[in-house]
C-alpha cells in the first residue's frame, strides 16, 4: 500500500524563529504556504513541515502525502480503528482522513490534486547527520506497529522486544517502549558523525539537550529546537548501514 511521502509537522510559535533553527542544521526551504505561516523543509530523507496557527488540531502530526488515501481508511475501518476525522472525498480527486494510533500519535493521510513532492532548490552543506527515523514512544510495541502495518509498513526483524523498527517505502518510523528520553516524539539522525554535527551546533550557538558523548558503545548528543522539541544524534558501533534500508532495498540516505 502506497502510503505516500511523510512530513513530520510541528505547531510552531514563530515559523521564523524555528525554521532558521533547522536551516542552521543544514535543512533547506521546499517551499512557503499559507501566506507566509507554514514552511516546508528538507535535510536528505527527512521532511519537516512546519505551522504557526495553521495545524488543527494544533499539535504534532505525522502527515502522509498523495498516496493511496481510502485505501487506507478502508483498512482501518474494517479492523475497528476509530477515526478523528472520517475519510472525505470530492470530485477533483481529493481525499483525506484524520487517525490516532494506539499511542495517541496523530495521523493525518491526505490526497490534493497539484501537489508534487517538490524538491529543495539550493544545496544541502556538506554535512554528515545520518540516516533519519521518527521515533515514538509506545505502551505495547506490537500492538502499535500492528496499526501501522495496517498502513502499509513493515516491521523490520529486531532483537529487542521493545523497540520495532518500520518502514514504508523511504518513510522510517520506530517504536520504543521506554527508551526515549525525553519520552516524546523524536527527530532521530543515526550513524552520522557526531563530531561534525557538534562543532556546527557550538558554532551556530545552538541550544543541547544532552551534551556530546562518547562511550564503548558510540557517541550522541541532542538538541532542542526553538519549541522544545527533541532532535537526537546518534552513532552506534554496533550498526552497520544494512540496519537502515527500506524494504524495497534503498538506501535511506
Amino acid at each position: 500500500m502506497n502510503l505516500g511521502w511523510l512530513e513530520t509537522s510541528f505547531d510552531v510559535a514563530d515559523v521564523g524563529v524555528t525554521r532558521a533553527f533547522y536551516e542552521k542544521l543544514g535543512f533547506r526551504l521546499v517551499g512557503v504556504d499559507d501566506a507566509g505561516m507554514s514552511a516546508t523543509l528538507q535535510a536528505g530523507d527527512c521532511r519537516l513541515a512546519i505551522y504557526q496557527g495553521v495545524l488543527r488540531p494544533s499539535e504534532t502530526q505525522l502527515i502522509f502525502w498523495q498516496g493511496d488515501v481510502e485505501a487506507c481508511a478502508e483498512a482501518l475501518g474494517a479492523n475497528g480503528v476509530a477515526f478523528v476525522k472520517t475519510l472525505e472525498t470530492n470530485d477533483r480527486g481529493e481525499a483525506s482522513f484524520m487517525v490516532r494510533d494506539p499511542d495517541g500519535q496523530l495521523i493525518f493521510v491526505i490526497r490534493e490534486r497539484g501537489v508534487t513532492r517538490k524538491q529543495a532548490e539550493a544545496p544541502a552543506p556538506d554535512l554528515n547527520r545520518g540516516f533519519f527515523q521518527v521515533s515514538l514512544p509506545v505502551k505495547d510495541p506490537d500492538r502499535t506497529a500492528a496499526f501501522y502495518e495496517l498502513l502499509g509498513f513493515r516491521r523490520k526483524a529486531n532483537d529487542d522486544p521493545r523497540v520495532a523498527p518500520l518502514t514504508n517505502g523511504d518513510c522510517r518510523i520506530c517504536l520504543y517502549q521506554g527508551y526515549l528520553d525525553p519520552d516524546e516524539l523524536q527527530l532521530n539522525f543515526w550513524q552520522g558523525d557526531i563530531d561534525q554535527v557538534a562543532a556546527l551546533a557550538r558554532r551556530e550557538g545552538l541550544r543541547f539537550y544532552r551534551e556530546p558523548g562518547r562511550d564503548q558503545a558510540g557517541a550522541g548528543m541532542m538538541l532542542t529546537d526553538p519549541d522544545g522539541r527533541p532532535v537526537f544524534f546518534i552513532n552506534m558501533n554496533k550498526y552497520s548501514a544494512a540496519d537502515f534500508v527500506s524494504e524495497t532495498g534503498e538506501m535511506l540516505a
